[in-house]
């Protein structure tokens, strides 16, 4: 059995958190002076369910009331990266939400805003701003491509579901992206309405994200038996390859699952497909790299010496 002091000492990188849900409930609730009446009947095995949307947009909807000006939008980045300080992660990719904009005075603040924050944690931690995108607004995508020519953005996450379902409309941003030779995540959540492995691949084909957030939750498991025992389909894996594409898993739908799709990340790693670990919403998942590395290795799927370098992004 490994513990978390085991890891904690350990100079890290964390490879997606979002940064207005990247810290503790404790620290959320100093920010915003009020409870969440609807956190303390949330259910963290119903992450990636049906069950689990209508809580989302709720607590964005309260987080979003609650940031009245540019300074509390900085200060909500800020509660996240110190965390990830206080965790010892050395490299993160921390994601802000192009909604966030409209709490601004202009576009310009808002660059302002995580360039300040990036730069307050400059000494003790690297951060390498993503845009995040909800698919489902359209004219998010309009105010995305304007950011992007900031250069402050390193990459792009898109999530909502419109991109799975429309994945021509999202062209534009990615092929912006490729010409800046940004990152692109696609959080895999998006996909949950897609039945098979074909919908999958001429979804990747089409658009050609560099990253995939939780690939293991892009697939119906009622449908896909193979996926239900967390094996990975050979053509998910010659493509990935192919692809040079990079895998992300936060603890959403591995160990809040089940432990045998938590080998899943093992099958990756056998294959030679790079990946990560990451937090991505501290505030849902509330693990922390160290604590996430530590359910792994006591599950059996990893050992010690294989965590090490796995966060330590020595793979």
């Amino acid at each position: 059995m490994v513990s978390i002091s085991d890891f904690l000492r350990i100079s890290k990188i964390d490879s997606c958190k979002h940064l207005s849900t990247g810290m503790r409930y404790s620290d959320y609730i100093k920010w915003a002076g009020f409870y969440l009446p609807p956190y303390s009947n949330f259910d963290i095995k119903s992450i990636g369910t049906d069950k689990s949307f209508g809580f989302w947009p709720e607590f964005f909807d309260y987080t979003h009331t609650r940031v009245g000006t540019a300074h509390d939008l900085l200060l909500l980045f800020c509660h996240s990266i110190s965390e990830s300080v206080c965790e010892n992660v050395k490299v993160l990719n921390g994601t802000v939400n192009v909604n966030f904009i409209s709490k601004c005075r202009n576009a310009t603040e808002f660059v302002d805003v995580v360039k300040n924050a990036a730069e307050k944690y400059s000494k003790q931690i690297q951060i390498n701003p993503f845009l995040g995108i909800n698919t489902d607004k359209e004219n998010n995508i309009t105010l995305a491509t304007m950011l992007l020519e900031s250069g402050v953005f390193k990459g792009i996450e898109l999530y909502g579901s419109s991109f799975a379902d429309n994945p021509e409309k999202f062209l534009g941003i990615f092929n912006t992206a490729r010409k800046m030779n940004l990152k692109s995540r696609i959080s895999c959540l998006g996909c949950r309405t897609l039945k098979t492995h074909e919908e999958i691949f001429e979804l990747m084909q089409n658009l050609h994200p560099t990253h995939l957030l939780n690939p293991n939750i892009a697939f119906n498991y009622d449908d896909l038996e193979e996926f239900k025992s967390g094996k990975i389909f050979p053509e998910i894996i010659s493509f990935s390859k192919d692809n040079n594409i990079h895998v992300e898993f936060s603890p959403a739908p591995i160990l809040s699952v089940s432990e045998e799709k938590a080998k899943l990340i093992r099958e990756v790693a056998e294959n030679d497909i790079p990946f990560s670990l990451c937090t991505e919403d501290l505030l849902f998942l509330n693990k922390s790299i160290s604590e996430f590395a530590v359910d792994l290795c006591n599950a059996g799927i990893f050992s010690k010496d294989e965590m090490v370098k796995i966060i330590s992004n020595e793979q």
